[in-house]
């Protein structure tokens, strides 16, 4: 078990430096393409390496589930959900867009809470309320007008909590492979749909410009913009499927707080693509945000509990 833990420690590793280049490459685009043709994309290919993936590790590719209700929801969720990261992390620095939202840690504790009747002591409601502080401290506004937008990775770190929950409920005749391609099949659809209603760039106008992100029209035409959507998707979906090869093969207790070193990648390629400087607020909350997820992961091990711990944080 140890030497399988060291593999996906390192699997982890390489999954969320796969995951920084990924989200970057997103931020760098978002003046140039459509955030829902980019999730179309992403949708395809994810589609495609994951039946690879079940032909490898011979599963069967199963198209249908047992909670139809649910794998319907959880599919909205994931695709509003991180339509509205991506969206966010371009109009903020793409460090504090990734820490907001790895707060879905502490969310995904306050749920189980109510839906596996958890029992949360002392010690984690106190590092809850630490890693509201630091997210009180990264949102507090510099300017003396609050912005928005940082609330909107909060309230997908919520709604990603949420999905983690279905994922536990359905897990017992799901497999997690059938349900993220079940996941994949509804994000692409309902990007195609989008593609289909303002795929042409009919709202894209002066009036919309704030949100051109999401109104901007699809281009096919342009090899060059294919080959970037193409490089995309790939690179999103084999840091999926490397996560999900990772916490295949170890104790997800153990190899879940290195997840966090996304946050180093993302602060250092802010600062060397965007000139961001983390300020001193940022930096004290990002500190306990981060310190906060890694003792619930700590205070799951030693409960031999596993819930938040048994999220990837992508």
């Amino acid at each position: 078990m140890l030497e399988n833990n060291r593999k996906g420690i390192i699997l982890v590793i390489i999954g969320m430096t796969i995951f920084s280049v990924h989200d970057v490459l997103i931020k760098l685009l978002s003046d140039e393409l459509s955030l829902f043709q980019i999730q179309f994309f992403r949708s395809m290919i994810g589609i495609a390496l994951i039946i690879a993936y079940q032909k490898i590790i011979h599963e069967p590719v199963r198209l249908t589930t047992a909670y139809p209700l649910l794998t319907v929801c959880r599919g909205l969720m994931f695709f509003f959900g991180y339509s509205a990261f991506f969206f966010a992390q371009s109009k903020m620095p793409i460090a504090t867009a990734t820490v907001l939202f790895m707060i879905s840690p502490i969310f995904i504790t306050v749920t189980s809470i109510y839906f596996f009747k958890s029992q949360v002591g002392y010690r984690r409601w106190l590092s809850i309320l630490v890693g509201f502080v630091g997210v009180v401290l990264i949102c507090q506004p510099e300017t003396g007008q609050f912005n928005f937008y940082y609330l909107i990775p909060i309230c997908v770190a919520l709604s990603y909590a949420f999905t983690i929950i279905i994922i536990k409920k359905t897990s017992d005749k799901d497999t997690l492979n059938q349900q993220m391609l079940l996941v994949f099949l509804i994000m692409g659809l309902l990007s195609g749909i989008t593609g289909l209603l303002f795929g042409d760039g009919r709202f894209d106008t002066a009036a919309n410009s704030e949100i051109a992100f999401i109104t901007r029209s699809w281009q096919f035409v342009d090899i060059k913009s294919i080959s970037i959507l193409a490089t995309i998707s790939v690179i999103g979906s084999v840091g999926l499927l490397i996560l999900m090869g990772a916490y295949r093969v170890a104790d997800p207790a153990v190899i879940s707080p290195y997840e966090y070193i996304l946050v180093i990648w993302m602060i250092l390629l802010g600062y060397l693509v965007w000139g961001d400087v983390p300020s001193f607020n940022m930096a004290i909350g990002i500190v306990l945000i981060v310190g906060s997820g890694i003792y619930i992961f700590y205070r799951e091990r030693i409960r031999g509990e596993s819930v938040a711990s048994e999220a990837s944080l992508r």
